[in-house]
């Protein structure tokens, strides 16, 4: 059933509010449960003893069939690794590598700071997605971030990352910087934004757990990570709405954070948490799918077909 991972108590209340106040209701419980612990490197997260609250196999399937060249599942309390393949191995990941971005923004600017539109983005408005930002306009750091995340803006990161260091260069410097410095090894970006043509970008599956995570401890990124809409509004009254890349928000699947990313070479790409019965948190990496939203959803009810929580 497409549904097996709903608790009766949350079917309850789906029917009482109506599906999407539900999930707005555990998305905030559950958020307010997230710990906004901030490890010194995500790699020592990722090694901690797995203790008596991991979720147990239960073996009822031994493996399951999805399209991703990659992919890492798992408990998020426990840190426990329900499901991976190819995790390490390394790969581009299109505008995931906007989560690196974003927190590296966080690090060096407040978000209500006001920053100039430049001229720079004209180049990024060519390629990929984006808001079309009136250049030489001024909009504020979360309005940009919004931009970025939700509907994976490339002129919004741009701007972003201009406004950060300078020049983009700097920028990019920064940023591989930060993933070193929080243990994310297997990562490097070229660009601001992920897309191709601009040096060698990659990342993993594992890195890429890391990197959600740390967004998702972030309150500012947490919120725009599970939104399915947006405005941005300059200083001077230009208005851009816009909305999610991320086609299981506003669905029967629960979310409460995600990131997309595509470019050919990458192929589709996905980053969530989810929950299900009693609030148990999972998180899910594909990269390199053919159908990333189906992977996701595939691979989360196996995982609750077979594994059992104390």
């Amino acid at each position: 059933m497409m549904m097996t991972f709903w608790s009766a108590a949350a079917i309850v209340v789906s029917c009482l509010l109506g599906q999407a106040q539900a999930q707005d209701c555990m998305r905030e419980h559950l958020a307010m449960t997230a710990t906004d612990e901030r490890p010194g490197t995500v790699a020592g997260a990722q090694n901690r003893t797995v203790n008596s609250l991991a979720p147990v196999f239960s073996g009822q399937s031994l493996d399951v069939v999805l399209s991703a060249q990659a992919v890492l599942a798992w408990d998020e309390q426990t840190d426990t690794v329900l499901y991976e393949k190819n995790a390490d191995g390394r790969r581009p990941v299109a505008s995931l590598s906007k989560l690196l971005s974003a927190l590296t923004v966080r690090e060096l600017l407040p978000a209500v700071r006001v920053v100039e539109i430049p001229r720079a983005v004209l180049a990024t408005q060519r390629r990929g997605a984006h808001i079309r930002l009136p250049i030489g306009e001024h909009a504020s750091v979360y309005d940009l971030l919004s931009a970025s995340l939700i509907p994976s803006a490339n002129d919004a990161m741009t701007a972003l990352a201009l406004a950060a260091a300078n020049s983009e260069e700097s920028f990019v410097a920064a940023a591989n910087d930060w993933a070193v410095k929080h243990g994310l090894t297997n990562t490097k970006v070229s660009n601001a934004t992920g897309l191709e043509g601009d040096g060698e970008s990659y990342s993993t599956a594992r890195d890429m757990k890391g990197l959600l995570r740390l967004a998702f401890r972030d309150t500012t990124l947490r919120t725009l990570l599970v939104s399915e809409s947006g405005v941005l509004r300059t200083q001077e009254g230009t208005v851009r709405r816009y909305k999610s890349t991320n086609k299981l928000l506003g669905t029967y699947f629960p979310v409460l954070a995600a990131k997309t990313g595509y470019t050919p070479a990458a192929g589709e790409n996905l980053a969530v948490i989810t929950y299900g019965e009693a609030g148990q948190r999972i998180g899910a990496v594909v990269l390199g799918s053919e159908g990333r939203f189906q992977d996701v959803k595939t691979l989360v009810e196996w995982i609750f077909r077979n594994y059992t929580w104390p």
